[in-house]
């Protein structure tokens, strides 16, 4: 069946009046109170009657105007009036009718001076001066922001010339309409905000600011090096459409500046005592909290009992019961083996981790992977030294201190080679997109945030050999989660979401002690005749796909060094290459591209000695690494003969079986581990729907130890059904080391749900709208773009397309207008043009995206067309 829409492009230009905060003045009888903002910051000259404007606002207003340098005037009689203008320096410039008056004063601050004091006359109803407001124009899609660094501003609008996307953004201009973040107060855990800065000073008011090392109600900055707190509270909330710098993507939220750091060159740090009160401090009040911050490195760390029991405080009781929203960066430590499940700040289940993505929607490549990271946001990202032709990306714009003593010596905002970067500038994007969220929906719990986040959020790189589709039909890695969120379509959800059910929490154990074997990544030929040496291969794996399941023998065919594409057709086969000229990842990448399901890679010296291959993140295929002297015997032995292959791991394993029905959210496994190194070990966790959570990895790092009972945790199990039989498996990958496992236990939380087919849909609720359990949760009957899970986890109803297939016009720039509707990946579009509604003229086809499909035109101001979207049936 066809959709069709219709939408008559005439743009309605209405204003919005915007409100105001100061001193205490008289409106209509009533004194009302303001707040004046930033004197330094008033530089727009009057363009009536001279002098400076001032910035002002209502008290508990959301917006800012100016008062100028008049004052209207409204009095019970009129006698008298002339001597009391006199007196205050103002002469009668207009009369209005019904005793109302305009005064002139000489400059904007004799005026308001003068409106103060002529309100404490009892004769006088109203007295305030002339405000110059900032009437936004109402659209579906925010109207481009004046800053003037917002082009600068790829992560919040990421757009070529013609409006067709260039990668990774959060899609901001499509939330604004709907909330711009209406005071919702982010507290930013860091080194100090600069309170004075143009553009954050009008975000920074009547917020609880501390510091938590002196235990003095100020968070402002200490020393020159304190310039981290800054950047990351510009990109949270950054003051729109002033005309300064940048805008924040909640640029309406309000900022808590907590200092946690003091002299960045001799830093000290707070207590466990400080920081427990650090995360519970005035949770009644700051309702999101941004991290930017960790300890790094591969050694497993996390918070202290004091600092449990304030995180745990927080998101019990904070925002009366709702829980406080906490945001954390997964850490920049990759390059060297770190892993967010490391950290157990990070990994910590009420606390969002956020992964960096580069402006073309990869990861980049310090920032932290792990099973534990929900989302991510863009960043920046340098060019590789030595790489020769691996691009940069553009850094993060955003508020700088002012002067000389941030990151840009010359300026007051980072951007360029002075920009801000690393998962410390990804987190602060997803706070200000929690502050959307909860200011288009306050009652949302914490836990609501995190499922909105996780249906909001899309896959920009789909390349990403990591990504995977778990049971309910959701996109998962462990490089950025469930991608980078749409903040329009989060603040959508968030205005019709209900509050999920309680969360459910089961755990079973298993205490007995298992060996784990050493060295046990092999490449193993399947020929009984092949030497005793080379028949099963002690190998280290790459850092992308690893054979967690045997790959199945297969033939394996001596490539050479692989310096330039393979022409030969490897299909079903595995290439072995020798190590030398290029990265191992052009090798792996020459490997699959001629059709290899997985690469073996051998030393080109050093007899024995094997390496980890870096830079092998993104490789399409298995890769591993044996040693020259095991390479170069396998060689002569292929030379003799043909040979299959594989690779398979030899793990200490446990399964789990697992009845109680549960719709999944976050996965837990604690183990206890005795092994001199840690480093050598890899562990993951195996849903019984097949999706594999990699809890621990092999690193170049040989000296840590393992952590006592270190409890890992998982997101990919998100909607899954929790029935069935869970797997634990723990590999040693590298050799001289060996250790046991002492215990294992499986925890699972999620909502309780009736599910004897363990499809991760209730049974009621399938039956409701089916009629039966035939069909499972990746199943899109009505062919919307939301799949049954996805449809169960909202409450709307799986057999009618979801929503109204609203079709919309906006202006995107002063050139081109947007045109948008709900799309279906796939699903092809066909738009007609008319100067009528009873006709049209095929334009162009869309392939559909999820969850809107976009369409950019020459804008004609006040031009009248009818647009037409049509739907083409499925094939």
């Amino acid at each position: 069946m066809n959709r069709v829409l219709y939408c008559f492009a005439l743009m309605a230009l209405c204003s919005s009046a915007i409100a105001a905060e100061g001193w205490m003045l008289k409106e209509n009888g009533v004194s009302v109170h303001y707040h004046l903002i930033a004197p330094s910051a008033r530089s727009a000259k009057s363009e009536i009657g001279g002098g400076d404007w001032i910035p002002a606002r209502k008290k508990d207003g959301k917006h800012q105007f100016n008062f100028g340098p008049s004052i209207v005037v409204q009095v019970k009689s009129t006698n008298g009036l002339s001597e009391a203008l006199a007196k205050q320096g103002i002469q009668l410039d207009r009369s209005l009718g019904r005793n109302t008056f305009i005064a002139r004063a000489r400059s904007s601050a004799v005026a308001l001076q003068a409106a103060r004091e002529l309100s404490l006359d009892e004769n006088v109803l109203t007295s305030i001066p002339i405000a110059r407001r900032s009437p936004r124009l109402h659209s579906p899609y925010a109207f481009l922001p004046n800053d003037p660094l917002f082009p600068n501003q790829f992560y919040l609008e990421n757009r070529d010339v013609t409006g067709g996307m260039r990668g990774a953004d959060l899609n901001v201009r499509g939330a604004w309409p709907i909330t711009r973040g209406g005071d919702v107060v982010v507290g930013v855990a860091d080194d100090g905000i600069e309170i004075t800065h143009p553009d954050l000073e009008s975000r920074v008011t009547n917020v609880p600011h501390f510091n938590f090392i002196t235990g003095v109600a100020d968070g402002a900055p200490d020393s020159s090096y304190d310039m981290h707190a800054t950047a990351v509270a510009g990109l949270i909330a950054a003051t729109e459409n002033n005309g300064l710098g940048v805008t924040g993507v909640a640029p309406e939220a309000r900022l808590a500046s907590w200092k946690i750091f003091a002299d960045g060159q001799s830093p000290s740090f707070p207590t466990d005592e400080q920081m427990m009160d650090m995360f519970e401090h005035r949770t009644d009040i700051v309702a999101v909290q941004n991290h930017s911050w960790g300890y790094g490195g591969v050694v497993q760390d996390g918070p202290s009992l004091l600092e449990q029991i304030g995180i745990s405080n927080a998101v019990t009781t904070g925002r009366t019961g709702l829980g406080v929203v906490m945001v954390r960066s997964a850490g920049n430590e990759r390059a060297t083996g770190g892993d967010a499940n490391n950290d157990g700040y990070v990994s910590d289940p009420q606390v969002i981790a956020v992964a960096a993505v580069r402006a073309d929607g990869r990861a980049t490549r310090y920032s932290n992977a792990g099973a534990c990271v929900l989302v991510a946001a863009p960043s920046s990202e340098i060019q590789e030294v030595g790489s020769g032709t691996d691009p940069a990306f553009p850094t993060l714009a955003t508020t700088d201190r002012q002067g000389a003593e941030g990151y840009n010596p010359t300026g007051d905002y980072g951007l360029d080679s002075t920009g801000f970067s690393g998962t410390s500038g990804s987190a602060p994007q997803i706070s200000g997109i929690a502050a959307l969220i909860l200011s288009a929906k306050p009652s949302l719990t914490f836990r609501d945030v995190q499922h909105i986040f996780i249906q909001a959020s899309r896959h920009i790189d789909v390349a990403d050999p990591n990504i995977r589709t778990n049971q309910a039909g959701f996109l998962v890695s462990h490089n950025v989660g469930f991608g980078v969120p749409d903040a329009a379509f989060a603040v959508q959800l968030a205005q019709r979401w209900t509050n999920r059910p309680p969360v459910s929490r089961v755990e079973f154990s298993v205490t007995n002690a298992v060996l784990i074997p050493d060295d046990g990544l092999r490449l193993e030929l399947a020929d009984a005749n092949a030497p005793v040496g080379i028949q099963s291969i002690g190998a280290m794996p790459g850092l992308g796909l690893h054979p967690d399941r045997p790959t199945g023998a297969l033939p394996l065919v001596h490539v050479g060094a692989a310096t330039e594409p393979i022409s030969a057709n490897l299909t079903g086969k595995g290439a072995l290459i020798r190590r030398g000229t290029n990265f191992f990842r052009e090798k792996i990448r020459f490997a699959a591209d001629a059709g290899a399901a997985y690469a073996v890679i051998y030393n080109n010296t050093n007899d024995t000695e094997r390496v980890l291959m870096g830079s092998t993140d993104f490789s399409p295929i298995p890769a591993v690494f044996i040693s020259q002297r095991d390479g170069e015997a396998l060689v002569d032995y292929l030379t003799q003969t043909n040979s299959a292959a594989g690779l398979r791991l030899e793990s200490a394993s446990y399964d789990l079986a697992v009845t109680n029905m549960l719709n999944c959210e976050h996965v837990a496994v604690r183990i206890a581990l005795d092994h001199p190194r840690q480093t050598d070990v890899r562990i993951t966790l195996t849903s019984p729907a097949g999706t594999c959570s990699v809890l621990h990895r092999l690193t170049g790092e040989t000296n840590a130890s393992a952590a006592s009972g270190w409890t890992y945790y998982s997101t990919q199990n998100y909607y899954e059904s929790s029935v069935g039989q869970w797997n634990v498996s723990i590999t040693d990958e590298r050799p001289g080391s060996t250790g046991a496992v002492r215990s294992v236990t499986l925890m699972l939380s999620g909502a309780a749900i009736f599910d004897t087919d363990s499809d991760g849909l209730d049974d009621d609720w399938e039956r409701a709208h089916f009629g039966s359990l035939a069909l499972n949760g990746k199943d899109d009957p009505d062919h919307d773009g939301y799949s049954n899970a996805r449809e169960f986890i909202l409450g709307s109803d799986p057999q009618r397309t979801n929503g109204a297939l609203d079709l919309t016009l906006s202006r995107w720039n002063g050139e081109l207008a947007r045109l948008s509707w709900p799309g279906t990946v796939g699903r092809q579009y066909d738009i007609f043009s008319a100067e009528s509604v009873t006709n049209g003229v095929w334009i162009t086809n869309i392939v559909g995206k999820f969850p809107e499909c976009e369409w950019y035109l020459p804008y004609r101001q006040g031009g009248q067309k009818f647009f037409r979207i049509r739907q083409r049936a499925e094939p």
